[in-house]
């Protein structure tokens, strides 16, 4: 049965490269070499950067965060519906409600990532994935549920989203925004910006995906964020923050005074 299992998972790790391609890892040899070198600690630089403070960032719930970033010197407020649907769009809208959460919100959200905004999901992932995969016209699957940090194997495929964290495999233990609530999404069509593969139930998936649109892209992060106060001022969760933050080129033009 062992046996079985693991040329299972090989296959599933071949198919998962063939269709998400991850600089380093061409198929089941190279993945087996990187899930076996030891993970990396040190210390997560954290600094914000003016690229940072340039973007006009809006949340949509988990409030909380408004004076967290503003504490940062960041340009963060409230989500402003009405002024999304004016044509008024902020370069990131962090999201933390449910789609449907007013009528035509996927809409709307889609307009403004059309224009250029990113919208990244930390709350309601699962959710947000099978609405907007649908919408554009690909499979949503579910979620992989990791078993625990020390069976995960995280592999980074977006330079620019592990900007400041150490080099080489992510040590999954080491950060509590991977340590908790550790899971992934099946889906199809999407870009893989970090995979993970749970070792004990021999399955990988995506644990953040994005899908480009228009001149925006839509980002879904796993694992979900949650508000502990050791979370909100952990380095690697304002590192992460602010890499998502600064993903995107803004969407440029003159800065609206309703937003």
């Amino acid at each position: 049965m062992a046996n079985e299992n693991q040329c299972g998972f090989a296959k599933a790790v071949n198919e998962y490269l063939a269709t998400h391609p991850v600089k380093g890892l061409a198929d089941w040899g190279d993945f087996q070499k990187f899930a076996a070198a030891p993970a990396v600690k040190g210390a997560v630089d954290a600094t914000v950067q003016p690229c940072h403070k340039a973007r006009r960032v809006r949340f949509w719930g988990a409030l909380e965060h408004l004076p967290l970033m503003r504490s940062w010197g960041l340009d963060v407020d409230e989500f402003d519906p009405d002024a999304a649907a004016r044509g008024c769009v902020p370069d990131v809208i962090f999201c933390h409600l449910q789609p449907n959460y007013s009528f035509g919100d996927v809409e709307q959200i889609l307009a403004a990532i059309r224009r250029g905004t990113h919208f990244v999901t930390l709350q309601s992932t699962d959710k947000w994935c099978a609405a907007l995969a649908k919408r554009l016209g690909h499979t949503y699957s579910g979620v992989l549920n990791v078993s625990s940090a020390k069976d995960a194997v995280y592999f980074a495929n977006c330079p620019s989203l592990l900007a400041g964290f150490p080099e080489g495999r992510l040590d999954a233990g080491a950060y509590p925004i991977l340590r908790t609530h550790a899971c992934a999404v099946y889906m199809t069509g999407e870009r893989c910006l970090l995979g993970v593969a749970d070792m004990k139930q021999k399955r990988i998936a995506s644990a953040i995906a994005q899908y480009p649109y228009g001149k925006g892209a839509a980002t879904f992060v796993c694992p979900f964020a949650s508000f502990t106060k050791e979370e909100l001022n952990d380095p690697a969760y304002k590192r992460l923050l602010l890499n998502l933050i600064s993903l995107l080129p803004p969407v440029g033009g003159k800065t609206c005074k309703a937003c």
